[in-house]
Formats: structure tokens, C-alpha cells, sequence
């Protein structure tokens, strides 16, 4: 599912959404609703490939430092939990 681009600064601020990672640190992450719905139409149930899957789709739309890969993914599947 590819999204537009936003056509102006307010229009890109409502797309992001705010995620906090485990060290408590927050970050913005562009379609998240997106991601989230397009991973729970795949079903998965194994932690790790729901986790995997986020982490990929997060990728398509937002930079993640390889370092931090853990990091968003566990917070990634934090929010798919929590939804």
C-alpha cells in the first residue's frame, strides 16, 4: 500500500506518529496505522515474524539505524500488541 506524499509540513506531522522505544526515547514513525494493519492481514502468530514483518514495512517509510533494529522492532510489536 504506497501512500502519497504529503503536500505540505502539517500534512507530513499527521501522518507520523509517535513511538516510544525501550530506552524511553520517542520517535516519529510515518504510517504507522498502515503498517500495523498491513502486518495483522498476514495473521501471524509467532512473535518474531510479526516482529520481522514490522520492522520490514517500517523500513519502506521511516529510517531505522541498523543498530536500532531491535529497538523498533520490540517496540513495534509493542503497539501491534496493544491495538
Amino acid at each position: 500500500m504506497q501512500q502519497e506524499k504529503p503536500c505540505c509540513p502539517a500534512a507530513a506531522a499527521r501522518m507520523a506518529r509517535k513511538l516510544t522505544l525501550p530506552n524511553g526515547f520517542q520517535v516519529g514513525i510515518m504510517n504507522l496505522e498502515s503498517i500495523l494493519k498491513e502486518v495483522a492481514d498476514l495473521k501471524l502468530a509467532d512473535d518474531d515474524a510479526i516482529k520481522k514483518e514490522l520492522l520490514k514495512r517500517g523500513k519502506i517509510y521511516n529510517y531505522v539505524a541498523p543498530a536500532a533494529d531491535n529497538d523498533y522492532s520490540d517496540a513495534l510489536l509493542r503497539e501491534y500488541k496493544r491495538q
